[in-house]
């Protein structure tokens, strides 16, 4: 985000306990961090987290009209628009609030290229694409370069992030493997008998030591 002091920031999605803190640090004294989410009540836990003077929290959902055209030095965003129907009109909003030669920062996963290492390929895709469908926007990760081009970005960067899992329980945080093989199958994508069979060669995989996973996530940045 190449931060200096002074900068005014723009957190889209900022829950309780995110990284506004850190960025108020980056930017202060005379800078200032907005941090927005569409969450009334996480805005309110944030503003009693935090007593910092260069950071302030508003409700936002999408529709940034709250802050002019051109005010920001950065805008940063974390697995929000994922759970957003039309994601390029925040990143148009993104462009919009920045300053010329202001910078965007986006990290979104794209959950198709969440793998397991499953028995059966068939149950396994069904399983995983199973989770992926249940996102507004599953498969952001690879529409982040178009959609910040589109909104008139440029020196566009992707930096894919890849997360390797060898345990079970790693998988179970990021997945919820066992929840969503269980709705998988009461969804109708598998048999209940498919999904137990599916999780039992994990558990013994995992047993063995054998168990693997990955996931890859896109970090975009772009510029004004």
């Amino acid at each position: 985000m190449q931060i200096s002091p002074g900068d005014i920031i723009l957190e889209i999605g900022c829950g309780p306990l995110d990284d506004v803190h850190i960025l108020a640090g980056r930017c202060s004294p005379e800078g200032l961090v907005i941090g927005s989410d569409i969450s009334s009540s996480l805005v309110t836990l944030a503003k009693k987290a935090f007593n910092i003077p260069n950071l302030s929290y508003i409700r936002m959902d999408g529709q940034y009209s709250a802050v002019r055209d051109g005010v920001c030095d950065a805008v940063r965003e974390d697995r929000v628009l994922q759970h957003v129907q039309d994601p390029q009109h925040v990143i148009d909003e993104m462009y919009r609030v920045l300053k010329p030669g202001g910078r965007c920062v986006l990290f979104e996963p794209d959950w198709e290229n969440f793998i397991i290492d499953g028995v059966d390929e068939g149950v396994t895709r069904a399983i995983l694409n199973f989770w992926s469908d249940q996102f507004a926007c599953g498969h952001i990760g690879r529409k982040l370069s178009r959609l910040c081009q589109n909104a008139g970005f440029t020196d566009v960067t992707v930096y894919p992030r890849t997360m390797i899992m060898t345990t079970l329980k790693e998988a179970e945080t990021i997945f919820t493997v066992t929840e969503n093989a269980n709705r998988a199958a009461v969804a109708g994508c598998v048999s209940q008998k498919e999904a137990d069979a599916f999780l039992a060669h994990l558990t013994e995989m995992d047993r063995k030591g054998l168990f693997f996973g990955s996931f890859t996530g896109y970090l975009v940045s772009g510029k004004k």
